[in-house]
């Protein structure tokens, strides 16, 4: 979440409290190593009883404005909430039994996330794909290692579990802040944080960034066309490899679904393969690799009227009236020189969500001189949820759904609503509670 927030806060941000950044990032990791062995002895010094009531309280007012979300927002949310509600309780009741099924429920999640991990990187073979695979690897041994008693008997696995995340994410935070104190005036964070084919190959070649973002002439909208919706015939029901894989129609026929991006006066960033690429059941499994065998001759789209007269009109569009045109108009010329498609690592979701990260590069520069909105800004649960999505994207692949997940969540990051989380806890605790006396 941190590389994400850098990104929206901008390099001024990073460049200004890059030793702060370090230092908050050794402390969180150092508390962290101190809370995973305060769990090894038995004789545990953290707080578990005021953890779990803190951990209550956040999954009562997650569950409650959940539904206030938007689309996968709400089950998100609501996913979140009931996994935190059943591990306060279960921490908030304590004994042997506790114990046995905190561990059973943290380390199958730590197995199931490192073995889908190893699982994408296998199979896609995206670049560092060995990396990620040693992730992995490095996910499910800690998720073995929470489900067997030693050397607790599962009495430290909550502290184990904090412990770690904590050092992991204290580590991460370190190494993105290294990395941001070698961005020159002319860099971006987005040349840190993007894959290394989609950074400018010289800091000289973008334009020096202005302190805001220049006034666009009009709304950048991303549009989105579901598998579901752009399929041809009835597809068959499979709700979640439906939204974020492919659907499957009635004939055997697979759809992926479309990204496109519009930003006026006359930038459209739609990434179509300038061949038929064969889709088929049989073959479909072989083109989802990343490698270079599988890229095609690719083909931009001119314009949104052109596409949706031709095809049909987008599902979904998600529009920004915050974002940084220069930024984007430069990632644009770098990305329009290599007309090249591929099913998986270039295709036209990740041209999109690159694109989109390109466009609200430091867009938030103006909250980052307030410590209130910083602090605020991370603790929307929308940061959260754009941080997840785009952590799952970059392991698999960017596909329609995700793009379209990542677009509203980051929307509404930079566009907040009116009422505050909290208020909107407020609303729905008053309305069940008048509820209950009617």
């Amino acid at each position: 979440m941190i590389q994400l927030a850098l990104l929206l806060f901008g390099a001024g941000f990073a460049r200004r409290n890059v030793h702060l950044l370090i230092l908050i990032g050794f402390a969180w990791a150092a508390l962290g190593a101190i809370i995973a062995l305060d769990g090894m002895d038995g004789v545990r010094y953290f707080p578990l009883t005021l953890f779990g009531a803190l951990l209550l309280v956040e999954s009562l007012v997650t569950l409650s404005v959940a539904g206030s979300g938007m689309g996968a927002q709400k089950a998100v949310l609501a996913f979140k909430g009931g996994i935190f509600l059943l591990i306060a309780l279960l921490i908030l009741t304590g004994g042997s039994i506790s114990n046995l099924l905190l561990a059973i429920i943290l380390g199958l999640t730590y197995f199931v996330l490192g073995v889908f991990q190893i699982a994408s990187a296998w199979v896609l073979r995206y670049d560092r794909w060995r990396l990620s695979v040693l992730g992995g690897c490095a996910q499910v041994l800690f998720g073995l290692f929470l489900f067997q008693p030693y050397p607790s008997h599962y009495a430290g696995t909550v502290s184990y579990f904090i412990g770690i995340t904590m050092l992991a994410a204290g580590i991460n935070t370190m190494r993105v802040a290294a990395r941001a104190r070698k961005l020159s005036e002319q860099s971006s964070m987005f040349d840190l944080l993007a894959p290394l084919d989609l950074r400018a190959a010289d800091a000289e070649a973008d334009p020096q960034p202005s302190p805001r973002p220049p006034a666009p002439d009009g709304p950048l909208t991303v549009h989105v066309w579901t598998p579901v919706g752009s399929a041809k015939d009835k597809t068959v029901s499979r709700p979640v490899f439906n939204r974020y894989i492919a659907a499957v129609d009635v004939q055997g026929v697979i759809s992926t679904g479309h990204a496109a991006m519009e930003a006026p006066p006359s930038t459209y960033i739609s990434l179509y393969p300038a061949v038929d690429i064969d889709r088929s059941p049989s073959e479909f499994f072989n083109l989802l690799k990343a490698v270079k065998e599988n890229d095609v001759p690719g083909k931009f789209q001119p314009d949104y009227p052109t596409e949706s007269k031709a095809w049909c009109p987008s599902n979904w569009q998600v529009r920004f009236d915050r974002y940084d045109h220069q930024k984007l108009q430069a990632f644009w010329q770098r990305y329009r020189g290599q007309e090249i498609y591929n099913l998986t690592r270039r295709n036209c979701s990740s041209s999109v969500s690159y694109a989109l990260e390109s466009a609200l590069d430091g867009v938030l520069d103006d909250r980052s001189r307030s410590v209130r909105q910083v602090l605020r800004t991370l603790l929307m649960p929308e940061l959260w949820i754009a941080a997840q999505v785009r952590q799952r994207a970059q392991v698999m692949a960017w596909t329609p759904g995700l793009t379209l997940d990542y677009s509203r969540a980051l929307r509404a990051v930079i566009h907040p609503v009116q009422k505050s989380w909290f208020s909107r806890f407020l609303a729905a605790a008053t309305r069940m509670t008048t509820r209950s006396r009617a």
